[in-house]
């Protein structure tokens, strides 16, 4: 396993999520009052992902970074 790649695959995921956020965000700007809080929990479970993404990302970078100094 590629530890280095498996890294940036979390954080290109992280770099998805962080653009939903913002379109959930522009969305509810415009949104209809009723709709207003459903957008903003689905933005909180996205930020909750986004931020297991970036730790998850920088706990394999770590691995990878002592892997390499193992070697």
């Amino acid at each position: 396993m590629d530890y280095k790649i498996w890294s940036q695959e979390y954080m290109d995921e992280a770099q998805k999520v962080l653009r939903n956020i913002d379109i959930l965000k522009e969305k509810q700007k415009t949104a209809p009052l009723n709709q207003r809080q459903t957008i903003a929990d689905n933005i909180q479970k996205l930020r909750l992902i986004y931020y297991e993404c970036v730790h998850t990302a920088a706990y394999i970078a770590g691995i990878a970074k002592e892997r390499s100094n193992v070697a």
